[in-house]
């Protein structure tokens, strides 16, 4: 028994669950608390909203008006973040992004329910900001891959409960089932965010940043941050790690909005099945997370980042080419993905938070995001539209952001390349 605790502990993923510290303990113990109730209403959540009568179409401006709303917010994320904190910050803007959108998905009665919830829901941009640096900013660099892939795990467990999910659906019908699941939401999400701000203590740079801003208000502070926007334009590396997050992000809201469309609509899958893909991918994502990125590194990030999009891609193109009733296929499909997936996800948030410098880094990623939204915001009506004409278009759109993401990859490598080679010449 005890060389068998010893062989698991050697494995990276298991080892950095015992070795957290400081925030990083309750930032990845409460994480389960926000994955179990997502888990369990993604999977239906397009399916939900066109029960209650809204349209593709609608569905893709109700994408493209969160978009939007992520922008707004994501320009005050950093200086809010600054301002209030990041442990403050966190709980304020977690219930506004997620309670008060719960709360209006429980009891939506049609289009503008979920409008007026989407708008609340972009709120999550400030506190990706601020939990983000409040898990990771006291934690040396070595660690983001890992740490990033445990809170992923971590939000993972919930797929083991997706089951529940078809089983109500089946019996109760989709709607009941859903307003349920909402309310849950509602109650497990708030709890956690509470929890995690009596956890969780200020990080040292944001009490520097805290005490810097005192004086200063929320709008000042975004003014006088112009140099470091010119910073970030002036950097070659930050932007092609913006190229590199704007294109995943779309990828992944097309994906996630438009897939249970095209299982549904196209391949004739029933609507119930939709929760046995999320808990297939799940456990191949975990099975990952423990196999495979243990063995993927930031530094040589090419060959991983490469990999994860051919996955991807080829994910895409067998669901275009399906019959309908595939249902195996579509299997293999969701394997798939979720190998590319458990390696693109943490390995993308690492290198962006590698490229920006620590000291600045809660602005200058406000503005990374709200530079990545900006461009994105308008392809979730574009990808609506698409699908108006035929559920696989948004997939095919997707194939030109994952070329996207492979381009500014090679490109990205190229310039840390020429740092390394700089770096080393100055020695």
């Amino acid at each position: 028994m005890k060389r068998l605790i010893g062989w698991i502990r050697k494995n990276p993923m298991v080892d950095i669950m015992f070795t957290a510290r400081g925030n990083e303990l309750p930032c990845m113990l409460t994480e389960p608390l926000w994955g179990i109730p997502y888990n369990l209403y993604v999977p239906f959540a397009s399916m939900y909203m066109v029960a209650l009568g809204v349209g593709p179409l609608q569905i893709g401006i109700t994408q493209t008006v969160f978009l939007l709303s992520q922008v707004v917010f994501a320009i005050l994320s950093g200086v809010l973040t600054d301002k209030l904190g990041r442990r403050l910050c966190t709980l304020i803007f977690d219930c506004l992004s997620w309670s008060v959108p719960a709360l209006l998905w429980t009891f939506a009665q049609g289009y503008e329910w979920f409008l007026v919830a989407a708008v609340f829901n972009g709120a999550w941009r400030v506190t990706e900001n601020s939990w983000y640096l409040l898990f990771i900013e006291d934690s040396p660099e070595d660690r983001l891959v890992r740490l990033f892939s445990v809170t992923h795990i971590a939000g993972l467990i919930a797929g083991f409960f997706a089951p529940l999910a078809y089983g109500f659906v089946q019996r109760f019908g989709l709607v009941p089932t859903m307003r349920v699941l909402y309310g849950i939401t509602f109650i497990m999400m708030t709890a956690k965010f509470v929890i995690l701000y009596f956890c969780c203590k200020e990080t040292k740079i944001g009490r520097k940043k805290r005490q810097e801003c005192r004086n200063i208000s929320i709008f000042q502070h975004l003014w006088n941050s112009r140099h470091v926007f010119k910073q970030m334009l002036s950097n070659k590396k930050i932007l092609m790690a913006m190229g590199l997050i704007a294109c995943f992000m779309t990828m992944r809201n097309t994906l996630e909005t438009f897939w249970p469309l095209v299982i549904t609509e196209r391949l004739n899958i029933a609507e119930e099945n939709l929760s046995i893909f999320a808990t297939v991918r799940n456990l191949v994502t975990l099975a990952s997370y423990f196999i495979i990125v243990p063995y993927v590194s930031e530094v040589k990030f090419k060959h991983p980042m490469l990999l994860g999009l051919l996955l991807l891609a080829a994910e895409h193109i067998v669901t275009m080419l399906l019959p309908p009733g595939a249902y195996a296929l579509v299997m293999v499909g969701a394997v798939l993905e979720a190998v590319a997936i458990s390696i693109l996800s943490p390995l993308t948030t690492a290198l962006q938070t590698m490229a920006l410098p620590a000291d600045e880094r809660a602005r200058m990623q406000g503005f990374f995001f709200t530079i990545c939204l900006f461009v994105t915001s308008p392809f979730g009506f574009i990808a609506g539209a698409l699908s108006e004409w035929n559920r696989i278009l948004p997939l095919g759109l997707n194939l030109i952001f994952l070329a996207g993401c492979g381009v500014f990859t090679l490109l990205m490598h190229k310039e840390t390349k020429k740092e390394k080679e700089w770096i080393g010449a100055e020695c």
